[in-house]
């Protein structure tokens, strides 16, 4: 292509661009519009200004819609040109890239579910040492989803559409999985779920590790939900915790007992259980809600055990099968909660439990020997806030080495995200963490209106919240981020209590975006996050750290000098936040939404032939569950062949160039 030609069509990509983010925008605004008033757009023209309104109960939102509606629309089309412009030609060409890469995105996830269905299948069927045959088999399966995950990759580059299309459908199920609660399938937690599910079906029970914030918990009751298809039984790991609440125990059986019995029985137990809280009142003060609520429950589990004990005839009690059993029977997982909280004496008797599989035939002891067959979805997982040398975790033991032996031990880290850097030299997949923050920023289609510089902020919050991570975990950090006290002395300091995790960044995003972004990022940082702590040397050190390191605090009114104390000791450190206002508001689209989180896209190679005027055809969407299996089949193999010829073809390009 002659370079005139060449600088003709990137002002009209230019060109389009703009109009697509006007068109985004219109978009929007048509939302609102629907929301507010409930009439369709097609409806509205057909409605005059004053009918439209009258139907919303916040007529000014609603004004403004309609506004924006009209001026961005107008705009766009202005932009656009006459039919047959250059522009629209490279609109349809555009639409006809991204429903290509939907397709070959489609075809790869396919495939690679199919091969990891039939890796599954083969580590299942080993009986004892695997055969030559089934390791050949399962090299072949390996081999060919390393070439799946390649071909996935290169796809990206194939044309700016399938950049731009693959790099936006990820922020959305992104997104999609913050509004639900769930844990974010990120590449970094994919590779820990596929990790564990191996070795779930090896029959190897699981202990993931980590420290707090890093959502452990959550990954191993997502993982186990996909496992086995159920729920996960849950055991709150306590020092007060006993086997009962792993196996089962006795339980009153009604029936057995009369009316002024029961009636006695009760308010005995009762008696000792209001006994016991009053004795322990100053041991359960110190707890979170959560955990007070479980220790209470398990002193009335303990007082009951006794009383059924020593209730006259010994005929009165009903087995309750707990839920490691009940796992076993019903073939699902069972999570183990803060296993290093737990008792040794307690921990122990699960050993022989940790050597069972699936098909396996156990007697309930406590249960007058009932046998019953492991099913298809039992395993075990457990997890701990393992100390790792410091003294941070109240009430956690270091744990056998002997029990640690039987399991396959994970280190769930807090999600990858560079630390220094800029946002233009740094952008990619690496940056989990920041790809959440804008996940959790845009609006489903990927659009952001922020207030204007956002996006550097946002940017800096991620790398800053994992050096914080970093710090609270206790890792090597640069002597640049040690705590520099008040005379300019600086020393290393571990974080006591506060993480920028997840959790804690949603709550400064969210509150910020409820808010309808009324005061600078800064504000909300201070007073949804920092100020929260109760411990004023960690309020320093993440006052100055977000200050000195990160840009933050740096507008009028904060204060540029607190005091830090002296000798690693801060007794009080408290900012009176100024409510600075944000700055204009910024539209961006899903181009940049995309650019911002993995980098600048590849150039276009193709640009439109000339039009026919024929109509594209729209195969946006195949559903192989309205397929015949061997339609699917021959469906799968076509794009995987013409997907194949169009990387080699671009690579070609490239070398030529």
């Amino acid at each position: 292509m002659e370079s005139q030609n060449f600088e003709q069509w990137k002002k009209v990509e230019e060109n389009v661009n703009e109009a697509e983010k006007n068109k985004r925008q219109a978009q929007k605004a048509s939302q609102m519009m629907y929301r507010e008033t409930k009439i369709p757009k097609e409806e509205r023209q057909e409605k005059s200004k004053e009918e439209i309104l009258e139907k919303s109960k916040r007529g000014r939102v609603a004004k403004k819609a309609l506004e924006r509606e009209n001026v961005f629309e107008t705009e766009a089309e202005k932009i656009l040109g006459e039919e047959n412009s250059p522009e629209r030609e490279l609109v349809e060409l555009r639409k006809e890239n991204l429903i290509k890469a939907l397709r070959y995105e489609k075809a790869i996830q396919m495939e690679r579910k199919g091969l990891l269905s039939e890796k599954v299948e083969i580590l299942k069927g080993f009986d004892g040492a695997p055969s030559g045959e089934e390791l050949e088999a399962l090299d072949e399966v390996r081999d060919e989803l390393g070439e799946n995950q390649n071909l996935r990759e290169k796809s990206l580059e194939l044309s700016p559409e399938s950049y731009f299309g693959l790099h936006l459908k990820q922020l959305k199920e992104y997104k999609k999985e913050l509004e639900e609660g769930k844990i974010v399938e990120t590449d970094y937690v994919k590779e820990q779920m596929e990790d564990i599910e191996v070795h779930l079906q090896a029959n190897k029970p699981i202990l993931i590790y980590g420290h707090l914030g890093s959502g452990k918990s959550e990954l191993a009751m997502h993982t186990a939900k996909k496992y086995s298809g159920k729920e996960a039984l849950i055991i709150s790991g306590s020092k007060n915790i006993s086997q009962a609440e792993f196996y089962g125990h006795q339980v009153l059986s009604i029936g057995k007992i009369n009316k002024e019995e029961l009636a006695g029985y009760e308010r005995e137990v009762d008696k000792k259980y209001q006994k016991w809280v009053k004795e322990n009142e100053e041991f359960l003060k110190n707890l979170s809600e959560n955990e007070k609520e479980g220790e209470k429950n398990r002193a009335h589990d303990r007082i009951l055990q006794i009383y059924l004990t020593q209730f006259k005839d010994g005929t009165i009690s009903d087995f309750f099968m707990g839920p490691v059993y009940q796992a076993m029977e019903e073939g699902r997982i069972i999570i183990i909660d803060e296993v290093n909280a737990i008792s040794h004496e307690v921990l122990i008797s699960l050993n022989h439990i940790l050597t069972r599989k699936v098909g396996d035939k156990i007697n309930i002891q406590q249960d007058s020997g009932r046998e019953i067959e492991i099913k298809e979805g039992f395993g075990i997982m457990m997890t701990g806030n393992l100390n790792q040398g410091q003294e941070k975790y109240v009430d956690r033991q270091d744990m056998d080495p002997a029990f640690l032996s039987r399991l396959h031990k994970i280190e769930y880290d807090y999600l990858p995200q560079i630390t220094e850097g800029s946002l233009e030299d740094e952008a990619g997949k690496e940056n989990e963490l920041f790809h959440l923050i804008l996940a959790d920023i845009m609006d489903k289609n990927g659009n952001m209106e922020i207030p204007k510089g956002s996006e550097q902020k946002l940017w800096n919050l991620a790398k800053s919240a994992r050096l914080i991570q970093n710090v609270f975990a206790g890792k090597e950090i640069d002597g640049a981020y040690y705590f520099k006290e008040a005379g300019g002395r600086s020393t290393k300091y571990f974080l006591q209590e506060n993480v920028l995790s997840i959790r804690a960044l949603e709550n400064v995003i969210s509150q910020w975006k409820m808010e309808g972004y009324e005061k600078e990022l800064d504000y909300y940082i201070w007073n949804n996050f920092i100020k929260e702590s109760t411990v004023a040397t960690d309020r320093a050190y993440l006052y100055q750290i977000l200050k000195d390191q990160f840009g933050f605090f740096q507008s009028d009114g904060w204060d540029k000098n607190p005091d830090y104390g002296n000798e690693g000791v801060v007794n009080s450190f408290e900012i009176s936040a100024p409510k600075n206002k944000s700055a204009k508001r910024e539209f961006f689209g899903p181009r940049e939404t995309v650019e911002m989180a993995f980098g600048k896209a590849p150039e276009r190679t193709k640009w439109p032939e000339v039009s026919n005027g024929d109509e594209m055809e729209d195969e946006n969407i195949i559903n192989p569950e309205i397929m015949e299996m061997e339609e699917w089949n021959d469906f799968l193999k076509k794009e995987m062949g013409d997907l194949k010829n169009e990387i080699k073809e671009v690579c070609t390009i490239e070398s030529s160039n």
